[in-house]
């Protein structure tokens, strides 16, 4: 009886606290600022980077960020003379996230969630359109790509954003700007083929967004590849149709793919080729081509939540370049409408009008509060779990793995090949197992049901 109760102890305490939406935040706690490039100078500001604060109760995370990152910010290419400001920003992000109308809730301008330093992301539009008829819009991944410092930001009105994955420039096989040569920064995380991306945000529907790479299956199966999308450029030559067939009154035609135009921001622009994939419309949405559903997202096992979660993606190309829709077109989740600014549509204005009204607590970041079972653990987990027959692994499963139970007794050792074919545990006794990397003592918790 003791043995059950202190691995229901030990499962109850693993599900209190591995908690992902509280967990994930860059909290600032050594005071840093924020730095910027000025000529060949990097100036540090006054203002605080990353997180400042977090707080929680059962339903909400509150997050008070200033919107200035760590990395080097600036120059962008394009003359944008503003810096990232800081905005002193309030946000809040649903815990139980709920599946919203069918269709989602399209994203507009201004920001649509908050990477987990409390700089924010905007979706792929740019404010501008072909004629500024509003029927072919500009896509920011491309007619800003200029404009980009080498983290891939930049400031409207000191309100720093992202428009695509947050990682450098010359982090791609093909970079499509050089200014990280002169003016480097680290930008938000880098991109490792061999692992899963890491958690770097979250939608204000309150789903997760991670990197481009992940688990071939939605199981955790399958090894780690890169997660592309769904949505395709579409087989026109001019754009004189919409993706849903509409066709259009020849006042509303876009330009000829390859037909040069001259982006209406900056002033004294140069001309450039109106390339397939220029605008938004040239992209339609193609069912089961990618990993990913129209939202940019899937239901899947990831690291942090290894019985699954639905999350979003961004999404790169065979070259590891922002690829459409970057983030998400829209929220597959019930949106908290507080988060937008005062502004028109989703994300207008540079603030939200969240406020807190509610009992809350503050998260402090102390990883002794998690419990030594989720303190340690690793970056290899074990699917499915719960189980009751046959456990495989995945993540940086290593070559040789510890099992101990939960009275901490030693069990077995495991050979990485056959954990990752999958190991019966066909007669075991249930309750809570640690399986440990007898190198770094990194540990995973595996739950054997009856």
């Amino acid at each position: 009886m003791r043995f059950l109760i202190l691995c229901t102890s030990i499962l109850l305490s693993a599900t209190a606290y591995a908690q992902p939406e509280l967990e994930s935040w860059l909290l600032n706690t050594d005071g840093a600022t924020g730095q910027y490039w000025n000529g060949n100078n990097l100036v540090q500001m006054q203002d605080e980077c990353d997180v400042q604060l977090v707080q929680y109760s059962a339903d909400n995370v509150y997050v008070h960020a200033s919107g200035v990152p760590r990395y080097a910010t600036a120059p962008f290419p394009d003359g944008n003379p503003a810096i990232a400001a800081a905005q002193d920003y309030l946000f809040q992000i649903p815990r139980n996230p709920q599946e919203g109308p069918t269709g989602g809730t399209p994203t507009g301008l201004g920001h649509t969630g908050v990477l987990i330093n409390g700089v924010v992301i905007f979706n792929a539009q740019d404010a501008f359109s072909y004629n500024n008829q509003g029927v072919w819009h500009q896509n920011g991944g491309f007619f800003e790509n200029d404009g980009f410092d080498c983290a891939k930001g930049h400031p409207a009105m000191g309100q720093y954003h992202h428009h695509q994955v947050p990682t450098r420039f010359d982090d791609s096989l093909d970079p499509t700007s050089d200014v990280c040569n002169g003016f480097p920064s680290d930008a938000l995380f880098t991109l490792d083929v061999e692992s899963h991306s890491p958690l770097i945000g979250f939608a204000f529907d309150g789903y997760p967004i991670y990197g481009p790479y992940g688990f071939a299956n939605d199981d955790g199966s399958g090894g780690i590849v890169r997660i592309e999308t769904s949505w395709q450029l579409r087989d026109i030559a001019v754009r004189h149709t919409l993706a849903d067939g509409t066709e259009l009154p020849p006042n509303q035609y876009g330009p000829d793919v390859g037909e040069m135009v001259t982006p209406p921001i900056p002033p004294g622009a140069e001309p450039v080729q109106a390339v397939l994939g220029a605008y938004i419309e040239d992209h339609e949405y193609v069912e089961g081509s990618g990993h990913l559903d129209a939202f940019n997202g899937r239901y899947a096992v990831t690291p942090e939540y290894p019985s699954g979660t639905y999350a979003y993606y961004a999404t790169v190309d065979a070259n590891h370049n922002g690829q459409y829709p970057y983030f998400f077109p829209a929220y597959r989740g019930v949106v908290e409408t507080d988060n937008f600014g005062g502004g028109p549509g989703p994300g207008g204005g540079g603030g939200t009008n969240v406020t807190i009204d509610e009992e809350v607590e503050t998260w402090t970041g102390d990883a002794t509060r998690v419990g030594q079972v989720v303190a340690l653990t690793a970056p290899f987990f074990s699917y499915p779990n719960p189980t009751s027959g046959v456990v495989r692994f995945a993540g940086k499963v290593p070559e040789k793995m510890e099992v101990y139970d939960g009275m901490g007794r030693y069990v077995i050792t495991w050979n990485r090949s056959e954990i990752i074919g999958g190991v019966s545990l066909s007669g075991w006794p249930a309750g809570a197992y640690h399986c440990q990397d007898p190198t770094t003592g990194l540990r995973s918790l595996l739950i054997l049901q009856p």
